[in-house]
């Protein structure tokens, strides 16, 4: 599975993979083996939109289909009853080559999303560098500008807004390492370079 480029492949061969059931799998494998409540996929695979369970449990039969995990009990994604799903089986990340050091991230609980030189938009949706599944997040929420000695946080009309350190912000603002940048009710940690560890997330007051 190569989240990047999209695309998942078995025995070497391409598979087929609708997008919601590539993001789908994609959250499986990046919270893996935490289980996701449905309230939480259907939020990241519908934001704003409302839908049963009998959609996103279509979307989890396609996965299955698209990765063997068929003909009995399931092996790789696990059904929890009266929750949601993980995915079960054991996974190995394929790092590549060493990139270089992210010029900055934002840290949550759960991940760091490195940021590098230049622009970064941050929202939900697939055109956002840092994508953040919930419906309180824009689709096109802010952007992060990344320079040499420099880094500011932009909000770009959302409509939950943008927070450094607990001030709701609308234009430009600079941020120093440290920093604690809310985008609706996601609030995560601005880092220079790579992450030094997880900060709380939340709501801001």
């Amino acid at each position: 599975m190569d989240a990047e480029a999209r695309e998942l492949r078995r025995g070497g061969v391409r598979v087929p993979l609708a997008p919601k059931a590539l993001q789908l799998l994609t959250l499986l494998l990046e919270s893996r083996p935490r289980a996701l409540p449905h309230t939480e996929l259907r939020d990241a695979l519908w934001p704003a939109t409302y839908v049963g369970y009998t959609s996103l449990a279509g979307v989890v039969r396609e996965v299955r289909r698209a990765i063997g995990d068929t003909g009995g009990p399931s092996r790789l994604i696990r059904t929890v009853p009266r929750f949601g799903y993980a995915f079960s089986g054991k996974a190995e990340v394929d790092h590549g080559e060493p990139s270089p050091l992210p010029a900055a991230a934002l840290v949550s609980a759960a991940r760091e999303f490195p940021l590098s030189h230049g622009e970064t938009l941050v929202g939900r949706g697939e055109e956002c560098g840092v994508r953040l599944p919930s419906s309180q997040v824009s689709r096109v929420h802010a952007r992060v500008c990344i320079a040499e000695g420099t880094a500011t946080v932009e909000d770009l009309g959302s409509k939950n807004g943008t927070w450094v350190n607990g001030e709701k912000r609308e234009g430009p603002t600079d941020l120093s390492d440290g920093d604690e940048v809310t985008f609706g009710t996601f609030r995560l940690l601005f880092r220079r370079g790579a992450g030094e560890g997880p900060t709380a997330t939340g709501r801001p007051d």
